[in-house]
This record gives C-alpha cells, structure tokens and sequence, in this order.
C-alpha cells in the first residue's frame, strides 16, 4: 500500500497504527480491502516531493503544491507527537546525523515497513485517525533496516516478486551459520 509522504515514515518510524483513506464502504471493497484483514502488506512511501527552489516559505505556495501539502501533514504530525519522539525515530535520526525532524527527513522512498492489516473502522480513537475517514488497522508493523526501492500504485497492488524477497530477506534474514574446525562446531572448540 502506497502512502504519502510523510505517513509511511509515521507508519515505520512513529508508531501510527491507522491508515485513514477517505473511501466509501463500496470502493473499499472494489479494492479487496475486506479479503485483506489478516495479511501482512508492504507499507511503500511514494515519490518524494521536491521542495520548491524559489525560497518561499512553503505556505506561500499554492494549495496544489505538493510540497505545500507535505509540510501541512507535517504540521499535522507534529501535533499528534506533542514532543514525544519514539525510540525508533530518534534511531532513525542518529543514524541520519541529524537531530531534529524536517521536512526532508520525514520523506522515505520505497517499502519502508511490513504490517498486517486487522481491521477496518469508522470510529477510531486513535490519535492517529482522521475523523470521517475510513480507518485501516495496522499491527505487527516491522520497520524494514534498509528501504527496498520499487515504484508504487494508488490502492492495494501486487509486490513484484524480486522486491518480495529483498523485503523478506529483511524480515527474516538468512541465519548465519558458526564458523566449522574440523568437524567441531565454534562453540565445541571454545570449550
């Protein structure tokens, strides 16, 4: 599922469990939504905006702009936060080299996250859920080390394959096995 900047980030990295989607009950189910309670799904940040080079300050650009609607969400997210920073971003951050949230940071390309949808409601309490909107319910979300890159779709959409396994290597890696002396194991050795 493709998400707008900078909700993916908020799925992977600031603990939003709601996915708001101004559907109807009719068009959520002409995209399979009902079929998919229970399957885990990729969460993919979509193409990035470009912030303007004219040197506006984003609220001096038209409503239309895409980078104008990516810093009202921000403001929207921050707001939500009230100034708490989840363990996860603040990793995010550290290893960015960056301290604070901008605008740039929130922007993250690609499949960032696995969750499993577990549910659909109209009435979330959740800090996160947009009022009238209808709320798709995120659990188990696994925030991805490195994003997989890959273009998305609007709606639900099929993973190609070969970005299905890098994203699920991520998931569950490989183990790695310990290193063999003769016919003793490492551990055999050391004792």
């Amino acid at each position: 599922m493709t998400l707008r900047h900078p909700w993916a980030f908020a799925v992977a990295h600031l603990g939003k469990p709601v996915e708001n989607r101004d559907w109807d009950d009719r068009l959520a189910e002409l995209m399979g939504l009902p079929q998919l309670v229970g399957e885990t799904i990729a969460i993919h940040g979509g193409s990035a905006p470009q912030r303007p080079r004219s040197g506006k300050h984003w609220s001096a650009l038209a409503t239309s702009n895409p980078w104008r609607q990516h810093c009202e969400d921000l403001q929207g997210v921050h707001q939500i936060l009230a100034g708490e920073l989840p363990d996860s971003a603040a990793q995010y951050l550290a290893r960015r080299g960056v301290s604070t949230l901008t605008p740039e940071v929130f922007i993250l390309p690609g499949i960032v996250a696995t969750a499993v949808i577990s549910g659909t409601t109209r009435d979330s309490r959740d800090r996160w859920a947009a009022h009238g909107a209808l709320h798709i319910l995120l659990r188990d979300v696994f925030t991805l080390p490195e994003p997989v890159q890959c273009p998305g779709a609007q709606g639900f959409w099929t993973v190609p394959d070969a970005i299905e396994r890098a994203v699920t290597q991520q998931v569950n890696p490989t183990p790695t096995r310990a290193p063999q002396y003769g016919h003793l194991t490492a551990q055999e050795w050391l004792q």
